[in-house]
This record gives C-alpha cells, structure tokens and sequence, in this order.
C-alpha cells in the first residue's frame, strides 16, 4: 500500500466535497431527465422479472425427469417451457432496446447541459482566477473529466438495475430455500465491508491519476502556444525533456490506479467462488442424502442464481474505477462551478449611454496579497479628455485599465463613470461602452467579418464599412484573395501582426464605445502602419474619453494630458511640452523612450569615434 501513496502530493488526499455531496449534486442534475430514468428504472423491473422466470422453467423440467409421468404430460411440459423460454427472450430484447434507446437520449443531452455548465463557469470568472488555473487544465474539466463524470452516471444507473436484480433474486431464493438463500447472502457483508475499505485508496489513485492527465494537456497546450518561442532558442530538445517528465509522471499515476484496482478484483472473484462451494457443499448434500430441503432442481436454480447473484457486485467492482474516476473529475468540475470570483457581477444599474467622466478615487489594488500595486490612487479623467499614461515598466499604467474594465477587483476605494460606482452597474450594460485595444492583438478562430462584428453582432453594412474604412482595413483587404470572408486561423495566426492589430481597431471601433483604452495598442506594428492607423486614432479617439498606454511618441504627444506614473503613483502631469520643460521624469522617459522616434532626431557622435574617424585613412 505504501508504493501506491508513496509520492502522492497531500493536496490529492484533500477532500473538498464528501461522498454524500457527490451524490446529492448528481441526483440534482438527474432531476431534470426524471422521464427517461423512470422509464429506464421501470424497463429494468420488467427485465430483471423476465431474467428470473427463465432459470424457473429448467428448474421445473430438471424436476420433472425426476418423477415418474407419462411421455404425453412430459412433452406437453417441454413444449411449454420451451415456448416461454422463446417468448421471455423476445421480451427480453425488448426490454433492452427501450433501455438502450433511453440511454441513448440521456447521456449525450446530459453532457451538453454539463459542458455547458462548465463554459457557462468559466466566463463569469474573472481574470485572477485565469491567472491561478492554466488552460490546458482547465480544458481537461470540459473534456475529459466531464467524458469520466458522464460514463459514472451512466454506470450508476446500470449498477443500480443490477442491484434491483440482487434484492429480487434474494426475495426470491429466501421464497425458495430460506437456510440456502441465508447462506448465499452471508458473504455479502464481507464485499460490502472490503469495498467501502477500498474506496478511499480507489479515490486518491484515480484524483492523482486526472491531475496527472490535466499535466499533460496544459504542458501540450503550452507547448503547441510556444512552439516559435522554443524554435527560436533552439531548445525543441530540452521542451521535450521537460515533457517526457510530465509525460513519466502520468504513466506513474496510471499504473498506481491499475494496480489498486486490480488488487481488488481477484478477491471480489474469490470470494464469490466461496459462496459457489458452500451453496455445491450444502446443497449436494442435501440432494445426496434426500433430506428434503433441496432438490436437483432447486439446485440448479441456486446455482444459477448464485451467478445472477453475484454479477452485480462482480459489475459494482469491476466498474468501482469507472465511478471513481467519474466522481473524481466531477469533484475538479465543482471546483470551477462553485469557484466565486472576486469580481461580482451585482451591480442593477444599467447604462444606456454614458459621458465618460472617470474619477478614482483613494483606490488600493493588489494581485497577491501584501503586495500592493496601487496605493491611495485617485485620478480624474474629463468626459471626452485624452489622457496618456507613461512610467517604466511595472509602474502599475496597465494595473489602471484591469480595475477600470473590472477584469480584477480592487481593495480599496471607488471608481466612478459619471459619478456612478462601477460596481452598481450591471457588468454586461458597462463594459458595453468601453473598447479596448491590447498590446497583442487576439483575434478568434473564423472570418475578418466575423471578428470584427464580435461585439455587435446587429451592426449595420454601413457601420461595418465605416469602422473599417477609418481603421485602413479596407486598403489591407485589397491584399486578400478572400477579402473580408479571409479566415484569420486560430488567435489570428494566418495574418500579420500588423493586420491583426488594424482589425482589432475596426472590432473597437464599431462598438462604438463612450470609453476608449488603448494598451500599447500602436507597439506592435510598424512605423508604416502605425502611420496609416494615426489619423485614424486621431478620429477615433474624437468625442470619447480615451485612455493611452504608450511606447510611441506619436501617440503620447497629441492627447490633452499625461500622467507619469511610479510605483502606483502620479509623480507628474501635464502636457508633453510641459513636462520636458520640467525636466523630470518625464523628460528622462522621454529621452530614453520617445526621442528617437522624432523625425528630426539623428544619434548622438561618440567623441571617441569622431577623433578616430577624423584621423582615419579615407
């Protein structure tokens, strides 16, 4: 026992929802197909009767060759029996055929509601918690441990007919042959005493086991995503050595559940053997020696009885991993479902159009406790103002647009949008009026078109033609054999960056929002593009609070004002022409940042390289 826990994190042995939570969730998510599993469970009454009368009618006939009859009443009861045993069986394929049809209906529209479930999530959590969870993992929830959860219930169910079948064929031996029926039933505790003693090692195995699978797909996942970054280091080598690891370490996890099974079932086997003997035993004698309380008959029927006896629980064991694995995923299922973002979405205030006056006020914000971000941050930003956020690289410009979008929450303080506390509003109604444009652009798997129209999808040709005309996606789609029908491929990989980033513009654009943010938005194109798309910001950002986050002089130079940002704070602000003459921060951001990006600007001569270039031979 101690290799199979040996190695096992402790955070596997960790039980956050008990067996019986298990159970009630999954008999709440039945509640909606009652229908089909009242028929089902009706169907197996049927079928579990049918499969008892059949051993009735050749332990009836074993017992009429016993007893002296003549040839007419002897072949009138084959004859018979023979009939019924064709009619039952008949029965008996109906009644499979109703179940398996029930089935059929139930398991794939019960996954869709699961998956959906899971999607549906998903998208209310906020960006921390996709931040704690890598994708491949959370992929592994909607894929495989929901295919797990899905075959568990449907096992239960048919172990549930199957142990329909047990009690009836108990109630119907103890009829018989009570001190034989006695005797079958008394190995019974024995199983259920080793099964329950089994089931935590069946738990710990099989969770270790879908960590282990979820390994792998996030490593896969994570892998496929930065396959240009490793090719570009040379390190394909060293990827795969990391994954064969991971890959190790999954095998591992896998014969650990194998093997914890497998010690099982050859006890279940052995013990059902025993009660085989005791019932030939017992039984023979009493057929042997004619002691009345069994006959050649009733023997048969014990022993084949006694097959029909234990199959349940030989099904129960042999499908104990199936139902482990599927209550282990669903366990990581009800982690995402039950996880509670910290941004909630319980504002009742909608918006129809806003201003776009912002205030923060005295507002604290951190990622990971204790380490603050932004501290006592209060900034206000005039309805229609373009205002532009500079400051070295974790300063906290980008921390700014997070908790104004409401991707992450902050601690302290209030942000108001004409002076409304975001947090009153309903999520949906606010976030309609904000447009974003990132620093890597991310476009989704389908058409330009389509990506486009993503967040207004009722958007008129005109307005289509529009964004598009003032984001020059219309001089890039001259370029395109399928023009606006151009599948982009997955995050937009079958076209530039530069093209990605003019369709994320026209996608902003069209929404048309009251609250413009632009997140190093121009960083990743080239000067030509950027040339082409600056009037167009120039009109874009017209008559809307826009907020910039730039590397690029063009952008930061033409907007109302700037903020110099350190360490969560404003240590500067004002114009690009005032904060040169200041001589702060800013000019030496500017200096170090901006200034070569002046069309007059020309490097600086080395003293050094101009005396050694001056006495140098021509």
């Amino acid at each position: 026992m101690g290799w199979i826990f040996h190695g096992i994190d402790a955070k596997d042995q960790e039980r956050k929802y008990s067996d019986w939570e298990l159970i009630k969730r999954s008999l709440s998510r039945l509640a909606p197909y009652k229908r089909p599993v009242l028929v089902c469970t009706i169907t197996m009454i049927v079928a579990t009767i049918i499969s008892l009368i059949t051993p009735m009618i050749f332990a009836n006939l074993i017992d009429t060759l016993q007893n002296p009859q003549t040839a007419d009443i002897f072949l009138l009861i084959l004859f018979g029996g023979g009939v019924s045993y064709l009619l039952l069986y008949v029965f008996s394929w109906v009644t499979d055929y109703i179940i398996n049809l029930q089935f059929a209906n139930l398991v794939p529209d019960f996954m869709v509601t699961l998956r959906g479930d899971i999607f549906a999530a998903l998208q209310k959590q906020d960006m921390k918690f996709f931040d704690q969870h890598r994708s491949g993992r959370l992929n592994s929830r909607v894929s495989s441990d929901a295919s797990d959860y899905g075959n568990a219930v449907s096992i239960v169910m048919t172990v549930a007919g199957q142990v329909l079948i047990l009690i009836l064929i108990f109630v119907i031996l103890a009829f018989i042959n009570l001190p034989l029926a006695l005797l079958t039933a008394s190995v019974v505790p024995v199983l259920l005493i080793a099964s329950y003693a089994f089931r935590k090692i069946a738990r710990i195995t099989n969770m270790s086991f879908r960590r282990a699978h979820a390994e792998v797909n996030a490593s896969m996942a994570e892998s496929v995503s930065g396959i240009q970054v490793s090719k570009s280091f040379g390190v394909e080598t060293e990827s795969l050595e990391d994954f064969k690891k991971v890959n190790q370490r999954h095998y591992v996890a896998g014969i650990r559940r194998t093997v914890s099974m497998n010690m099982f079932f050859p006890f279940v086997d052995f013990v059902s053997a025993m009660g085989t003997v005791l019932i030939l035993f017992f039984g023979g004698q009493g057929v042997i020696l004619e002691l009345g309380f069994a006959t050649p008959g009733i023997l048969f029927l014990f022993l084949t009885y006694l097959t029909r006896f234990f199959f349940p629980v030989q099904q129960l064991v042999n499908f104990y991993a199936q139902i482990q694995a599927g209550f282990a995923g669903y366990e990581r299922i009800l982690q995402v479902i039950d996880a509670e973002p910290e941004v909630q979405d319980l504002g009742d205030v909608e918006v129809d159009q806003i201003e776009g006056q912002i205030k923060f006020q005295n507002v604290n914000f951190e990622y990971v406790a204790d380490a603050p971000v932004l501290r006592d941050f209060s900034l206000t930003i005039k309805p229609g103002e373009k205002l532009a956020i500079v400051g070295h690289t974790g300063a906290g410009k980008t921390s700014i647009i997070s908790i104004l979008t409401r991707f992450y929450e902050f601690q302290e303080g209030k942000i108001l949008v004409d002076d409304i506390n975001i947090r009153d509003i309903k999520l949906k109604s606010y976030r309609k009026h904000l447009g974003i444009v990132l620093q890597t652009p991310f476009l989704f798997n389908g058409t330009i078109e389509e990506n486009i129209t993503y967040g207004r999808k009722d958007a008129t040709e005109e307005d289509l033609q529009r964004a598009m005309r003032i984001s020059r996606v219309d001089e890039i789609l001259e370029y395109l054999k399928d023009g606006i029908q151009t599948q982009v491929g997955e995050g937009g990989s079958l076209l530039s960056t530069g093209q990605r980033q003019l369709v994320s513009f026209a996608r902003a654009l069209l929404a048309d929002p009251g609250i413009l943010i632009l997140d190093e938005a121009t960083s990743s194109v080239d000067a030509y593009t950027e040339s082409m798309i600056q009037e167009s910001l120039e009109e874009l950002m017209k008559g809307r609070t826009s907020i910039v986050i730039a590397h690029r002089l063009s952008t930061v130079k033409n907007v109302d004002r700037i903020i110099v940002l350190d360490q969560g704070k404003i240590i500067e602000e004002g114009t690009h022409n005032n904060l040169l003459g200041q001589e702060g921060e800013y000019a030496n951001l500017y200096n170090t940042y901006f200034k070569h990006q002046e069309v007059t600007w020309t490097p600086s001569v080395v003293p050094e390289l101009a005396t050694a270039d001056s006495t140098s031979p021509p």
